[in-house]
């Protein structure tokens, strides 16, 4: 079993305020998709985060082994948290130009 508590994902903007966007109590039986009730509209130089939190103790019942390290893995005794993001552009915005992460000066 995983020790995976908690996972969400944040919206940090251009001038650094931080917009909780998705915060679950994580349950290694129930993994679903999540959608927001209402579109999001994010900004230009938005950064999107997916956050896990953790409980690797002795106290989590869930955690096989709270001696070994944990690394990424395939397995269900490895780490597997993964966070994905849809994203919907308008139909006529050039999109060539709009995934491009660090346009050259």
């Amino acid at each position: 079993m995983d020790a995976q508590e908690d996972q969400g994902s944040r919206a940090i903007g251009a001038d650094h305020t931080s917009e909780t966007l998705l915060r679950v109590n994580y349950g290694f039986f129930w993994q679903p998709s999540y959608r927001l009730a209402e579109p999001r509209l994010v900004k230009a130089g938005t950064e999107l985060r997916a956050i896990a939190w953790y409980d690797n103790s002795r106290n989590n019942k869930h955690n096989p082994d709270p001696d070994s390290a944990v690394s990424w893995g395939d397995q269900t005794y490895n780490e597997m948290m993964v966070g994905f993001f849809d994203v919907a552009v308008p139909a006529d915005i050039d999109k060539q130009h709009f995934f491009i992460r660090n346009p050259a000066p």
